[in-house]
Formats: structure tokens, sequence, C-alpha cells
């Protein structure tokens, strides 16, 4: 039990800052490529 929070306290914070890494530069080349498109 004890090593599966471990686990559990070191993979969320790495799960956060993946998905921030990610979703981060994609919105940003999202919104650059929509104004391309609209304006």
């Amino acid at each position: 039990m004890r090593q599966k929070t471990v686990w559990e306290e070191l993979i969320k914070p790495t799960i956060v800052a993946y998905l921030l890494a990610i979703t981060i530069p994609a919105s940003i080349a999202l919104v650059y490529y929509v104004y391309n498109i609209y304006f």
C-alpha cells in the first residue's frame, strides 16, 4: 500500500506536467493557425 501511494505521488504531478506541456503549445499553435485563416 505504501508503494502505491508513492507511485501515485510521483505519477500525478508527472501527468499534470505532461498535459500542460502538450496543451499549452497546442493551444498557442491552434490560436496562431485560426488567426492566419480568419485574420
